[in-house]
Formats: C-alpha cells, sequence, structure tokens
C-alpha cells in the first residue's frame, strides 16, 4: 500500500499532519512511535499492531488517501482485435494481475464488433454498435443492452423502396475500419475507468463515438418479462 499521488504525511510543529491531493490540512492525533508504526505499515503492506495507527490506517483508506496495491484481483481479457490489445497493454502498464482467459474469476469482454462477436460471461462487457462503442458495466445484463439498442435503432435499418442494394450488383464499400488504433486505446482507458471506479448509477451504459471520442451516458431499464 502506499500514499496517493500529491498526498503527504509530516512532523510540523504542533503535531503530525496529514496534506491531502486537495491541499487540506489535517492533524493526525498520534506520537513519534505510533507514527513510525504508521510510516512501516505503508512501506511493509503489514497492518500496524498498535489501535490508533491501525484506525489512522483505516481511515486514511477509506477516505482514498491511501492507495492498497492488491485491492484489484486478477483479471482476464476475453476476445481479440484492436480494443483487446489494447486493453491489455493498459492493464499490463498499471501492474495489474492478468490471467489467461477463462482463468480468472472477473473477465473483461470487447471486441472490435458488434455485441455477437463477444465472448459470453464477461463481468464488463465493451462492444461496437455501428459507429458507437458501448461500455456495459458488471450488473447491468447485457442482453438488456442488446434488446434496447436494437429497438431504438430498428427504424435506422430500414431502406426505403427504390434504395435496397441489388444483388450482385456494383458496390463500393469503406476498407478502414470504424475502430482505429487511436479510437481503441481510447475505449481501452474508458473500460480502465470501469475496472477501477465502477458505475455507480444502475442501469446506465457508458457509449463513445468512435468518430469524435465524445462520451454519453445511457439509462438502459431490464426487459420486462414477456405477458402470460
Amino acid at each position: 500500500m502506499h500514499l496517493a499521488p500529491r498526498t503527504e504525511l509530516y512532523e510540523s510543529d504542533s503535531s503530525f499532519v496529514l496534506r491531502t491531493a486537495d491541499d487540506e490540512h489535517f492533524a493526525l492525533s498520534l506520537g513519534c512511535d505510533e507514527f513510525d508504526e504508521l510510516a512501516a505499515a505503508l512501506s511493509s503492506n503489514t497492518p500496524p499492531e498498535s489501535d490508533r495507527p491501525r484506525a489512522a490506517l483505516s481511515a486514511l483508506i477509506a477516505a482514498g488517501h491511501v492507495s492498497v496495491d492488491d485491492s484489484v484481483e486478477a483479471i482476464s481479457v476475453e476476445g481479440s482485435g484492436r480494443l483487446a490489445s489494447a486493453l491489455t497493454g493498459l492493464l499490463m502498464r498499471t501492474g495489474s494481475s492478468l490471467l489467461p482467459p477463462g482463468e480468472s474469476t472477473r473477465s473483461i469482454a470487447v471486441s472490435d464488433d458488434e455485441a455477437e462477436t463477444l465472448t459470453p460471461g464477461g463481468h464488463i462487457s465493451c462492444f461496437r454498435d455501428g459507429n458507437l462503442s458501448v461500455i456495459v458495466p458488471d450488473g447491468v445484463q447485457l442482453t438488456d443492452v442488446r434488446a434496447r439498442r436494437a429497438a431504438s435503432s430498428l427504424h435506422r435499418r430500414r431502406i426505403e423502396d427504390g434504395y435496397a442494394p441489388v444483388p450482385h450488383g456494383r458496390r463500393l464499400s469503406s476498407p478502414v475500419h470504424p475502430m482505429s488504433v487511436a479510437s481503441a486505446e481510447f475505449v481501452a482507458a474508458q473500460v480502465m475507468v470501469e475496472v477501477f471506479f465502477p458505475t455507480t448509477a444502475p442501469h446506465r451504459v457508458t457509449a463513445i463515438d468512435l468518430r469524435t471520442l465524445r462520451l454519453s451516458c445511457h439509462p438502459v431499464l431490464p426487459m420486462p418479462e414477456p405477458p402470460r
């Protein structure tokens, strides 16, 4: 465990002081030996034995002033493509514990393409829906997201008479995939945010426009049971 960035504990004329990352200052009710015990705990990942240093450490962790190195369990990335590669690289650079697909208790299923290409069972999922990359947090059912998005985009999939392509007719399509290398890195960073700082609002997904890299949040209510 370690102090959060820009956080300090130091001795002043009157007491020991906590300076937070927001430049706020708080007195710590610790003696010299107790402060040394707290400092030793931070460097060794071993909880203090004395009551006051142990209480101080618990309060610092709860307030976010101390980060616990092993607070995130081992993760596996399920999928292939640019997004999976970008996410795996980010997790490795942050020192996260990575396991091969299927061997961890927490998995992230990602795909550069539609939800149908996702590996099932991911605690967090991310798939592409047209020009959007959709992040589905833990606790939101992927089937609900797919059903809601399919219903809301039905009008865009309709083709007016005379505009449908003819079989074996001339056709030019873009060779450029919507998930560029740059957008994959950006989306991977947003998935990382969901891993380390999970969404607290229920029934909500995050969408990223792959052309502008703008984020938006969308409510997704559970699909009702069919009438009997």
